[in-house]
C-alpha cells in the first residue's frame, strides 16, 4: 500500500513526539523526520519561521501529510488522514 509523503518536526525530550514516532514505526509507514531542538540556531530560527503559518504556538509535534499540517499528537485524526483506522 502506498503512502501519503510524511515528514514529522519533533523534539527529542517530547512525550508525544516519541509516541508518534513509535506509530509510525509500528504502523511500518515510512516517514522523514527533524529533531527541531538538535539544529544549529540558525538552522532552527529558519524552520521555525517557515512553520509559523502553520504552527504559530510552535507546538510539536508537527507532521506534514502531503503538506497539510497536523498539531500536536492527534491519533485519530493521523489515522483517518493516512486512510487508515484506529
Amino acid at each position: 500500500m502506498a503512502h501519503p509523503t510524511l515528514k514529522i518536526l519533533v523534539l527529542t525530550t517530547c512525550p508525544q513526539c516519541k509516541a508518534l514516532r513509535a506509530l509510525l514505526t509500528t504502523l511500518e509507514i515510512p516517514f522523514e523526520s527533524t529533531d527541531v531542538d538538535t539544529l544549529a540556531p540558525e538552522e532552527r530560527q529558519e524552520l521555525l519561521h517557515w512553520m509559523a503559518p502553520h504552527n504559530p504556538k510552535k507546538a510539536f509535534p508537527v507532521t506534514f501529510i502531503n503538506g497539510k499540517a497536523i498539531i500536536g499528537y492527534q491519533k485519530d485524526l493521523l489515522m483517518e488522514e493516512l486512510g487508515l483506522k484506529p
